[in-house]
């Protein structure tokens, strides 16, 4: 079976899709010695993965266009190059599926976050990923989601058949599970002008997140708890949107020497980052998986996120859920783990075991086998 792949939404191998393809396909190759693979993409974002990129059964095409002639190319030469290559099955692992229906399709849909907080989008960001979308759900002969909260998501909101989802969830990287030294923590500290103590919140800056609610509850425990640990928001500005109130925010409350944000943090630190704090913030008003919650469950960091969506699901028993909507209760679950060493240590050894669950190499094979049970219909 001949296998492309589009990735070029991948826009580097440290953010979102570029950590999902880089995991997936790290294992996805070897277990499918039987199959050819042909992916589009650009080399950049692979630049560390040379391992998979070099083996036999592996066809890669550099694609260099920004993201205007990209989604051009993907809509009218992409159909054309699967037909030429005689492509048996064509994976879209970012909601995307071409308009001409030439192979085999299946799609990976990781939320409908833009139909069902299509407020908090851009006008352009949400009718293209809601085209998108839409015209992908219709073409797939087989739909992924990363979580059984986002197949009932879509079965609530598309006429889709339950038995074409298959749900195969996200892993989480030996990286984070990982033993990290003092050394390898003060270097990113110092690499990033972290504190020696703080809480920390991680995710692209924009409303669905819910920063301002967490800065709002860090206020409210400010007035509380004496000498009470920065707060870290290692969120991407350049990928976020409609965030200009939050530094408002912070100016308002006068909380602009104790809410930091750092620069990007890169992947290979992020096990370091979340070692180093306290807690971790994640109250996320729709996630449609949730990653960076495994992640610092894998790290041994005690985790406080929401009973909403994907997040209860991810996290199992070994998180504070609380209502994302709710100030009071998130400064009151912070107030808990801050205050009350035995809480944290059950967090911690709880989070460790949950992140267990997650494996980028099960999923591979799981993705492989829904593969190859397509192709047999």
């Amino acid at each position: 079976m001949k296998i492309a792949i589009d990735c070029l939404s991948a826009k580097s191998l440290y953010h979102g899709m570029g950590v999902y393809l880089n995991n997936l396909l790290r294992y996805l190759i070897p277990l499918a010695q039987n199959h050819s693979f042909l992916l589009f993409g650009r080399l950049r974002t692979f630049q560390c993965s040379d391992d998979f990129l070099n083996t036999k059964n592996v066809d890669f095409r550099e694609i260099r266009l920004n993201r205007s002639f990209r989604i051009l190319w993907e809509n009218t030469l992409l159909p054309v190059d699967l037909i030429k290559e005689k492509v048996d099955l064509f994976w879209g692992p970012s909601n995307f599926l071409p308009p001409l229906k030439v192979c085999k399709y299946i799609v990976t849909i990781h939320d409908i976050s833009s139909f069902i907080f299509a407020h908090t989008y851009p006008w352009l960001r949400r009718n293209y990923y809601q085209v998108s979308i839409r015209n992908a759900l219709h073409r797939a002969d087989g739909i992924i989601s990363v979580s059984s909260a986002t197949k009932n998501d879509l079965i609530k909101y598309f006429p889709i058949s339950e038995d074409k989802i298959r749900v195969i969830p996200n892993g989480v990287g030996e990286m984070f599970q990982s033993i990290i030294s003092p050394k390898e923590i003060l270097r990113v500290r110092e690499k990033y002008h972290l504190p020696s103590e703080f809480l920390l919140s991680l995710g692209v800056l924009e409303p669905k997140k819910n920063t301002e609610r967490i800065i709002l509850a860090y206020a409210r425990l400010k007035e509380e708890i004496a000498n009470l640990p920065k707060l870290v928001i290692a969120g991407s500005r350049a990928y976020g949107w409609k965030n200009s109130s939050l530094f408002q925010l912070i100016k308002r409350l006068k909380l602009e020497e104790q809410v930091l944000f750092p620069d990007k943090i890169e992947q290979k630190d992020l096990p370091a980052v979340y070692h180093s704090a306290l807690l971790f913030l994640y109250p996320s008003l729709y996630e449609g998986f949730g990653l960076p919650v495994v992640e610092a469950m894998a790290c041994g960091t005690p985790v406080i996120t929401s009973n909403v969506s994907s997040l209860p699901e991810v996290a199992g028993d070994a998180a504070i859920l609380v209502n994302p909507y709710s100030v009071s209760e998130i400064a009151q679950a912070m107030k808990e783990v801050l205050l009350n060493d035995r809480k944290r240590e059950e967090m911690r050894e709880k989070g460790i075991k949950n992140a267990q669950r997650f494996s980028w190499q099960k999923s591979a094979q799981e993705l492989l086998n829904f593969f190859e049970e397509v192709m047999g219909k």
